[in-house]
């Protein structure tokens, strides 16, 4: 393949290795939650935002997992036959829901959050204090700039460039 000096290795951006490394933690954990708890990862991670956000209406738990609507429907009814959450209908605008806990949804939230934290612990051991400040604020930073500068074009318009 032709090199140009606007390439960049694959191994390089900052995208690809996200994804590398959240793909691989995902399915490290993701058996724990489904062995135990018989969850899908959308279900899990849906979870762990209502319990985060509550109370949560259905589309800003998809803005909060960047998931979309297909996948955030099909787990919020999971959790409620689970009875891992309630969605109470809101008086004022009955296509509206808020998404909550159930006291059992807090049990199991507690049960895989015990097991997500000992997984964050190791991972984050591999850096020292100052380190994961820096990686922290820089996650931050990423952020803002996809949020503010990236995803505020369509991609075409981000293709022509400045």
């Amino acid at each position: 393949m032709n090199k140009s000096k606007t390439s960049l290795p694959l191994e390089n951006w900052i995208g690809y290795r996200f994804s590398l490394i959240s793909a691989r933690l995902g399915n490290f954990v993701a058996p724990m939650y489904a062995d135990r708890h018989d969850l899908t990862m959308p279900a899990w991670r849906s979870l762990a935002v209502i319990a985060r956000y509550q109370p949560l209406t259905a589309s800003q738990l998809a803005m909060r997992t960047s998931s979309d609507a297909f996948k955030v429907a099909r787990a919020i009814e999971l959790l409620v036959r689970r009875g891992l959450i309630h969605r109470d209908l809101d008086k004022n605008d009955r296509r509206r829901a808020s998404l909550r806990l159930t006291s059992n949804g807090r049990k199991v939230y507690k049960d895989i959050e015990k097991f997500v934290v000992r997984v964050e612990n190791e991972l984050a051991s591999a850096l020292d204090a100052n380190e994961l400040t820096m990686l922290r604020q820089s996650l931050d930073k990423l952020e803002r700039q996809l949020e503010s500068r990236i995803r505020t074009h369509a991609w075409e318009e981000f293709m022509k460039g400045p």
